[in-house]
């Protein structure tokens, strides 16, 4: 089973004692990794990794341009956002892996080892069906979220994958880690491949952000326009170079790359950068040199072939010169392809008619591909999706088309269910219940008897009709107990799980009860139990009456005892479970987060400024709830078929 987020309060307590403290000199990760092996058991590198290990976010990934070597981070767990989010850029994430797994090496001490699995999960989980990575995960709606080879961010994860794959610091990963990391290598080979921009019919180079779905090249910030990279591109030869044995596809890669970069070049032109701006508030200047050196611009027209200049309002300039002072610093040419088309490609050139080419590059195929289908609660940020997905092996492909606010009906007339059958699944897991009940409008809400059974039923059939295999998920309960110290907890979903086992029986479909088993589990936890589970949301203002909330008088069921007694829906705690609770005042009401209803206890360390979110999951909420979708996914699909599905 994976950490769950009482063990991960116990490792960061643990990583108070790993060493005592003392004054680091700040540094950036990556040079604490040019230490000798010995220094990895030293106190002062066992400070520097504690220090890390503070800022590794629950999903498992390391924020960028922050000092985090000297001194440890002391907030909460959930401000790790914003700025302290988890990143691929500047080197963030994979130095810190790399730093971990050097620390394991040299101590043992299981809490690096840990540290790095949840790192490379991190970046497993990231990697879009296409094979790329975004910016960082989870990507936002910006364009963050295209395939990024910016500053050589997807490069670099490659090149950590590609070492794991070697004798060294991470022999210890386990053989499916240490298996999954070669598999999304060769994903993001074949990502690159497919990357590669043709203009004539002809291969170039790279732009240096690629759609996440089709490849094609996209603009960053609003100076970063659609081109092709004469930095970026650089990388990522160097990268295709490094494979022995290359198959022919990478061979015509390079070749062509190559022959790009030569043309690309800019020959008898002296680029300056000014140390104040001029008096029309540019801040370089290009002077006609036959001495200089030759450059390469970080952006070329796809079209002509031309160095691209801009400025923050991405209107295109004539010459670099024309840059104004608000770019400074940017590096916008450099010697970039020097000593690739000098050094590195001569010494390639040598080895691959000595070696030969390899075989033909066979795309990669997953033994299983499985679509998730749902509301927020099954979603990668809110719901269990994150932890299903860190549960797979690397041998599966799951896809997470949940959204937030979404219902059984609102799915299909928002287009997504379409999506979900043109992604080719093997396997959907279906689950809807929470925005199908009554108070969500009309866009939404269903009637568990009829509209509700009936969306169910025609999901089956289509995703049977589409040569897939359906599995329904009925929904994960409310983590919100009434306030009569009775032990039970809020049950309005009840009635959609009953329609739900219905279906599941009618149509003989799979069957994953998450309602029964999320509702035994969160009532045998109790109120304070399943706080480490729940994410901490900000009080505002009321914006919206009470009785237009989730649990109101405008709900069907009563908030005092569960609407239904059918076999599944018990949710009574055993003796004498929460008895003893502490009953604070209620929290202000918001329409910002699902309020209790009147008779519903706030968790015992909700305050006026926060509260708990009795819906919604966290990321060690994710991975505790998705381990019971997994246990009873085990129950109800054929053992032959799951062979590689699962770690555990």
């Amino acid at each position: 089973m994976h950490r769950t987020a009482l063990q991960a309060l116990a490792l960061l307590t643990a990583i108070a004692s790993i060493a005592p403290a003392q004054l680091i000199q700040a540094a950036e990760t990556k040079d604490f990794l040019k230490k000798t092996p010995a220094w990895f058991a030293t106190e002062e590198a066992k400070t520097v990794a504690a220090n890390l290990l503070s800022y590794q976010s629950d999903f498992g990934g390391w924020p960028k341009n922050l000092d985090l070597t000297a001194k440890p981070f002391t907030g909460r767990r959930d401000e790790l956002v914003g700025e302290l989010r988890p990143i691929f850029d500047n080197s963030a994430t994979t130095d810190e892996i790399r730093y971990l797994a050097r620390m394991h090496k040299a101590t043992g001490d299981a809490r690096y080892l840990r540290a790095v699995e949840d790192g490379l999960d991190y970046i497993l989980i990231a990697q879009y069906p296409t094979g790329g990575w975004p910016q960082f995960y989870p990507p936002d709606s910006e364009y963050h979220r295209h395939i990024t080879f910016n500053d050589n961010s997807m490069v670099r994860i490659l090149l950590l994958l590609q070492e794991m794959g070697k004798p060294g610091v991470f022999e210890a990963l386990d053989a499916d880690r240490r298996t999954a990391a070669q598999i999304a290598f060769q994903r993001g080979i074949e990502c690159i491949l497919k990357c590669q921009i043709k203009v004539d019919g002809r291969l170039t180079a790279w732009c240096a952000q690629h759609d996440e779905f089709d490849y094609s090249p996209r603009p960053a910030r609003k100076f970063e326009l659609v081109s092709l990279s004469g930095a970026e591109s650089v990388a990522i030869v160097k990268l295709l170079m490094s494979l022995p044995r290359p198959a022919p596809e990478i061979v015509e890669s390079i070749e062509a790359a190559v022959v790009w970069l030569q043309t690309a070049r800019i020959e008898g032109w002296r680029i300056e950068e000014l140390t104040t701006d001029d008096t029309q508030g540019h801040n370089f200047s290009a002077t006609p040199d036959p001495a200089a050196k030759p450059l390469w611009a970080r952006f070329y027209d796809i079209t002509t072939n031309q160095p691209l200049w801009s400025n923050r309002d991405g209107v295109r300039k004539l010459g670099m010169a024309e840059i104004g002072w608000a770019r400074h610093g940017y590096a916008w040419t450099g010697d970039w392809a020097q000593s690739l088309l000098n050094k590195d490609y001569p010494a390639w050139k040598k080895r691959l008619a000595k070696e030969g080419p390899g075989p033909a590059f066979t795309p990669w195929q997953p033994v299983v591909r499985i679509a998730l289908a749902g509301d927020s609660t099954v979603t990668d940020t809110a719901g269990w999706g994150f932890g299903f997905k860190k549960a797979i092996t690397g041998q599966v492909l799951c896809q997470n088309f949940a959204g937030g606010g979404q219902s059984s009906k609102s799915f299909r007339d928002t287009g997504v269910w379409q999506k979900v059958l043109n992604s080719k699944p093997d396997y959907v897991l279906i689950q809807f219940g929470h925005n199908d009940m009554p108070g969500k409008g009309p866009k939404r809400e269903t009637d568990p008897e009829t509209t509700y059974a009936e969306n169910l039923r025609r999901y089956v059939q289509e995703v049977r009709a589409a040569g897939a295999k359906p599995v329904l998920v009925t929904s994960l309960v409310r983590r919100i107990f009434n306030r009569d110290n009775s032990g039970q907890l809020r049950g309005e979903l009840a009635p959609y799980a009953n329609a739900m086992r219905r279906i599941a029986t009618e149509e003989k479909v799979p069957l994953v009860d998450l309602y029964t088993r999320s509702v035994e589990h969160v009532v045998k936890l109790g109120p304070q139990g399943v706080e480490p589970f729940e994410p901490i949301l900000p009080v505002k203002p009321a914006t919206a009456p009470a009785a237009k909330e989730v649990g109101s008088s405008t709900s069907t069921s009563s908030p005092t005892t569960p609407p239904s007694t059918k076999p599944g829906d018990a949710v009574s705690a055993p003796e004498p479970a929460a008895a003893t609770a502490p009953v604070p005042a209620p929290a202000p009401i918001t329409a910002e987060v699902t309020a209790p209803a009147a008779g519903d206890i706030d968790f015992p360390t909700s305050t006026p400024a926060t509260r708990r979110d009795g819906t919604h999951l966290n990321v060690p909420g994710s991975i505790e709830f998705a381990n019971l979708v997994v246990d009873e996914l085990k129950k109800v699909i054929p053992e032959a078929d799951m062979n590689h599905w699962f770690r555990h």
